[in-house]
Parts: structure tokens; C-alpha cells; sequence
């Protein structure tokens, strides 16, 4: 029997896919390009098919000695539709994606959220291995996360559970893609760190990275960020200093609430910048009530940027709803 699937992990700055062997989590190849706001269901299919048309090229792998293609984007999504419903940091929303894709190449494809497959690769075979409970946070363009019931997924009643990144932290604070203000990822994303950048060299604040960030999107990179904090720069200490004190709250909030067997994080701003991770870690601990704080079990991810492909391709693997 086949074990091979392509997983597609669909984001708000890259599309990444893999061929993965689903029996032992191993990676077959890999291929990824940046992307861009989307303009239409139509760019979106195209932009898959050319990455997935890329990876098999690269591969030599027969897209008919596959199990399927399983897809994580970032969004909420109906799973039954294969449906993204709605995607600010993609910029597209009422899109088919399971019904074209699987018609074009002729084999099954089931959709996901990027959170949720990245929980699944980690359930699999990372720091989620063995654990019937956890959540995992991913942290980059914005925050999301997966929650790990009873050794399985869990949805929630609208399939839309582990949006961690739109609850609320100040009140009528920042607008959020997502129409509503004060959520998280305005305030603790990578996002949030390069507009705080920004609007600190637009008062004049010296900065190393001033050359590497984009004025006109407020785009940056999290090793460029790394890259600024090691050589001291202030403005950027601050920044994300600032971004993890809020990562910090809301780690302690869903601490409080749920009390996990484990939280795991990941994303760029986790791997590459240790400041980050320090701070919101130091902050939780901080503001954790006590008894759940004693059980205190904060871990990074292990699969690093291959959990979402390695995720999605476990979607031809579970069927979990």
C-alpha cells in the first residue's frame, strides 16, 4: 500500500509543499515559493498547482503513486466544502480549493487549517508525540493555534477553535484583519514587531535594520530580526520585547482557561529569535495562577517549517472531522 501524500502548507508569506512518507513523518523533497495577496480563486489554483507541479518535477515522484494531496491554509475553512472561507493575510475568501485541485490531477485532496495540520505533524511526530492534550501556537505574520483533545484535533462547534491570534487583549485597541480590534496577533505577531519598527524610525530612531525592512508593507524577516537583536539595536529589543510580553499574556490567559499537559510553540519568530521566546515565557509565569502554573510545560516545536507540510499530508492519513 502506498504511504506517500503531498502536503501543502498554504501561508501568508510562502507556499511550501513536500512529498511525505504519512507511515514514518520522513520527507520525500520539498519545494516552496513566497507569495503575495491573492487576487481570485483563480490565482490561488494556480499558485498551488505551480508549486505542487514544481515539487513533483523536483521529486521524480509519480503524482499517481500518491495517497493524495492534503492542504493547510491559513484562514477558517469548511472541511466538508474543502472550502477557505475567509483569509485576511491572504486576501481571498469564498474559495473552492479541494474540488479543483483534486479534478486537475485526478486524486483525492482534503483541506485543513494551517494551524491545525502543523498540530497534527507535531501530534505525529514532534513535541506532541505521546500526549493526549496540548495546544500548539505558531507565531509569524500572525498567531494561530491547534488544540489536542483527547489524542485528536479539536474543532470546536464552527470548526473555527484555536483562533488564539483574535482574542482580545486591549480593548479597542489596534483594527485586525479580522474587523475587530485589540486581538493578539496586532499586538504580539511579527507583524506588530515591524510596525512598531516602522513607526519608530518614522520618529526619527536610529536602527540596523532600517535597510531590511519593507517601508511601504511593514514586512520583515524573523532572522533579520534576530540578526538586529544580537548587534544590539534598541529599537528593535524593544519591539520585540514588547510583542512577547503580550505573547506572554495571552499564553497565561489560555493557561488559566484550559490548563494544557503542554503548550507548544513554534513559527519564525520562536526559532530564530531567543529573545522572543525568553520574554514570553518570563512573562507568563509572571501572570499564571499558581496552581496551573505548577504544571508549567512550555515547549518549541520540533518540525520547524516542515510541521504544516508534514501536517497536511497526514490529512490523507486521519480522518478526523
Amino acid at each position: 500500500m502506498a504511504s506517500l501524500a503531498i502536503g501543502v502548507d498554504l501561508g501568508g508569506t510562502k507556499i511550501a509543499c513536500g512529498v511525505v512518507d504519512i507511515k514514518t513523518g520522513r520527507l520525500i523533497g520539498t519545494t516552496k515559493k513566497k507569495t503575495r495577496v491573492l487576487d481570485d480563486e483563480k490565482d490561488v489554483w494556480q499558485r498551488l498547482q505551480s508549486t505542487i507541479d514544481e515539487l513533483l518535477a523536483e521529486t521524480n515522484v509519480d503524482i499517481n503513486d500518491t495517497l493524495g494531496i492534503g492542504i493547510g491554509t491559513a484562514g477558517m475553512i469548511d472541511r466538508k466544502k474543502g472550502m477557505l472561507l475567509l483569509a485576511p493575510n491572504l486576501g481571498v475568501s469564498q474559495v473552492s480549493i479541494t474540488e479543483p485541485i483534486s479534478k486537475h490531477y485526478a486524486i483525492p485532496c482534503r483541506l485543513g487549517n494551517d494551524l491545525e495540520v502543523a498540530t497534527l505533524g507535531e501530534l505525529e511526530f514532534g513535541a506532541g508525540r505521546n500526549l493526549n492534550s496540548f495546544v500548539c501556537i505558531f507565531i509569524g505574520t500572525g498567531i494561530g493555534s491547534g488544540i489536542i483533545c483527547d489524542g485528536i484535533p479539536y474543532l470546536g462547534a464552527t470548526g473555527t477553535a484555536g483562533e488564539i491570534g483574535h482574542t482580545i487583549v486591549v480593548p479597542d485597541g489596534r483594527k485586525c484583519g479580522c474587523g475587530g480590534s485589540g486581538c493578539l496577533e496586532t499586538y504580539a505577531s511579527r507583524t506588530a514587531i515591524a510596525k512598531d519598527i516602522l513607526s519608530g524610525i518614522e520618529k526619527g530612531i536610529g536602527s540596523t535594520i532600517s535597510e531590511k525592512i519593507d517601508l511601504s508593507k511593514g514586512i520583515i524577516r524573523s532572522k533579520a530580526l534576530a540578526s538586529a537583536v544580537e548587534s544590539g539595536d534598541q529599537l528593535v529589543i524593544g519591539a520585540v520585547s514588547k510583542a512577547a510580553r503580550y505573547m506572554g499574556i495571552g499564553l497565561a490567559s489560555l493557561i488559566n482557561f484550559y490548563n494544557p499537559s503542554r503548550i507548544i510553540l513554534g513559527g519564525g519568530l520562536i526559532e530564530a529569535v531567543g529573545l522572543y521566546y525568553e520574554e514570553a515565557l518570563k512573562e507568563t509565569k509572571l501572570r499564571v495562577l499558581s496552581v496551573p502554573g505548577r504544571k508549567l510545560d512550555i515547549v518549541k516545536a520540533e518540525l520547524g517549517d516542515f510541521a504544516g507540510i508534514i501536517g497536511a499530508a497526514m490529512l490523507m492519513k486521519n480522518n478526523h472531522k
